[in-house]
């Protein structure tokens, strides 16, 4: 009889055991699902974040490729000015200024800091988080510098060269709309033309900026690439 009891005893302690060990296994599993959903929320805002950012830059990528690009073919009208030995113009003195100006690339780049910060493996997708990396550490800086690079030809060639060459005069740009001088009229334009040291100055400037032009070109080539990638990888991870 006293067996008999005991025996049921301890089938009821295990079974009491088996179901609170159940009962933590269960709300374990239940916080770990928990967990995982609060992760995937936080990198679906995150990689939303990130496209918002990427989105932002990318016109500026434009921006900068049009200002170039203008820039570039100024350089053209310069040297061709000089082969054919045109006569001052307006077009010629719009090339001038141009020469002597450049944009300013502006990076939107909060949501990569905070990624750096909370460490680059909070992107799930290492495929995406290896592209993303190397679009703000390689194409974005690669933009900057050759900006950087091409602002020290500015400051210390071309504008002593022309401070001391040309006159200023009335901008011809049409984008201003208030009354501004440029340095953009040569003092005298056929000695100007037997300089070498100018025309060898605007070639280093001309190979420059079709450098440039390249590189914001596979930028923004790899960069609309990158920003549809990551609406997938949104849509992904939201279903």
């Amino acid at each position: 009889m006293e067996k008999n009891k005991t025996g049921k005893y301890l089938k009821y302690a295990i079974g009491e055991i088996i179901l609170v060990v159940v009962g933590i296994l269960i709300a374990l599993q239940i916080n770990n699902w928990n967990e995982g959903r609060k992760a995937i929320t936080q990198e679906i805002k995150i990689l939303k974040e990130l496209k918002s950012d990427l989105k932002s830059t990318q016109k500026e990528v434009v921006e900068t490729y049009i200002f170039t690009n203008n820039r570039q073919r100024s350089t053209v009208l310069i040297l061709d000015y000089f082969e054919k030995a045109s006569p001052v113009d307006d077009s010629l003195k719009k090339a001038f200024e141009e020469i002597n100006m450049d944009g300013l690339f502006n990076i939107a780049n909060t949501a990569y800091k905070f990624i750096e910060n909370q460490g680059i493996n909070i992107l799930s997708n290492d495929s995406l988080r290896i592209r993303i990396t190397q679009m703000y550490e390689r194409q974005f800086k690669n933009i900057q510098n050759r900006e950087t690079k091409n602002w020290v030809i500015i400051n210390e060639e071309l504008l002593p060269y022309m401070n001391e060459h040309f006159i200023s005069s009335p901008t011809i740009d049409r984008n201003i709309s208030f009354s501004v001088n440029a340095i953009n009229t040569p003092k005298n334009i056929n000695s100007l033309r037997k300089d070498f040291g100018f025309k060898n100055m605007i070639l280093r400037l001309q190979n420059l900026l079709l450098v440039r032009l390249n590189w914001q070109k596979e930028a923004l080539s790899e960069l609309e690439e990158l920003i549809k990638d990551i609406q997938v990888e949104i849509d992904r991870l939201s279903n």
